[in-house]
């Protein structure tokens, strides 16, 4: 059966559909930064905020969970500004969404805090607002989590480990895009902000501008939803085994990075405690791909081809995949259904299986 592949999107030859390949164990990914040679209208006095992010660059690696770098003349009093801000909409705020906007607050307030210079008259004083605000950002954060939402389809930030789909539907469409094939690295700018994706999963990020609705410490939030009773990629093993009961069997691997969790004949696979794929043999497990409703002026796609997004394609095509594969280390994800199958690079659509001419492609 011919597999139909995009050889601008995929770079790399097919990869066999049906094996649950894992990363290496002690894989990390490093940054690699360059100045932009075209396109920049700046001096070389700010340039070092302009960096690009290329495979053979001189290594400058960025933070993992870095916040925002406060770029204004007078980070105590832009500190400040935001810390009120916070603490004015602590006083009422009754949902996970309201307090997701006061934890967002805190970070910023905590980073241009910490970018007071040392000969800066407040500098003493921004270090110990520094461990204030971290106490209130930790207390808004426990609220994100236990505080009923207001509207619970609607997701309003992303998080590391967040799909492709979830941060371009949150930021909107970046300012630039760099496609790192050889790497499995692609880097979204918003700005002088940027979001690096591992596999189309954000990896880390720069919020150099302040302008990412990212929390960092956060619970792994995806784009797919779990009704009652169900669960999702990105679940936690905690989650899929309240959902689905003990398992028949678990398989541990060395790294201790990944685990297996086997019910009768279907498995789920879990990376650092969250499920990236499984394997729905003989029917068992309840789990859902579902996606939150479109907007009412925005059409729900009939139909996907070749560059549509995960999201494009488990909306065209209504149901769960009977299994789904994920491999990093090859840069590929593929959606197993009934009647074929569809591979992702990047959370983008490369190349497909379609037997019968079941699949909504086009």
């Amino acid at each position: 059966m011919t597999k139909h592949s995009h050889p601008e999107l995929d770079g790399q030859k097919p990869q066999t559909l049906y094996t649950f390949q894992l990363k290496r164990p002690g894989q990390t990914l490093r940054e690699r930064l360059t100045w932009g040679a075209v396109g920049l209208s700046v001096g070389l006095g700010v340039a070092a905020s302009v960096f690009w992010l290329v495979p053979q660059a001189r290594s400058l690696s960025l933070p993992l969970y870095r916040a925002e770098a406060a770029t204004q003349a007078d980070p105590f009093r832009q500190g400040a500004e935001r810390a009120m801000a916070a603490a004015e909409l602590t006083q009422t705020a009754a949902y996970s969404e309201e307090w997701a906007e006061v934890a967002m607050l805190w970070q910023q307030a905590i980073a241009h805090m910490r970018a007071v210079p040392n000969g800066n008259p407040n500098a003493a004083l921004a270090q110990t607002k520094v461990g204030e605000y971290e106490r209130n950002l930790q207390y808004a954060q426990s609220n994100v989590d236990s505080r009923p939402h207001l509207t619970p389809a609607d997701k309003t930030y992303w998080t590391i480990g967040s799909d492709r789909d979830l941060v371009m539907a949150i930021q909107g469409a970046p300012s630039q895009t760099m496609q790192h094939h050889n790497a499995c690295q692609q880097t979204l700018r918003y700005g002088n902000s940027l979001v690096e994706l591992h596999n189309g999963y954000v990896k880390q990020y720069d919020n150099g501008e302040g302008n990412l609705r990212v929390l960092a410490n956060s619970p792994l939030v995806v784009s797919t939803q779990a009704p009652e009773n169900h669960w999702t990629l990105g679940s936690t093993q905690a989650e899929v085994v309240q959902v689905q009961g003990a398992p028949t069997r678990q398989e541990q691997y060395t790294s201790q990075q990944f685990t297996t969790l086997y019910y009768g004949k279907s498995s789920v696979l879990f990376e650092n405690g969250h499920a990236i794929g499984y394997l729905n043999s003989d029917n068992t497990l309840k789990v859902s791909l579902q996606l939150p409703p479109l907007p009412p002026e925005q059409p729900t796609p009939q139909f996907w081809t070749m560059g549509s997004s995960r999201g494009d394609v488990l909306r065209a095509e209504g149901q769960t995949p009977m299994a789904v594969s994920r491999n990093d280390t090859n840069c590929e994800e593929v959606f197993h259904f009934s009647e074929g199958e569809v591979s992702f690079r990047q959370g983008l659509v490369t190349g497909y299986r379609d037997r019968g001419g079941a699949l909504k492609v086009r």
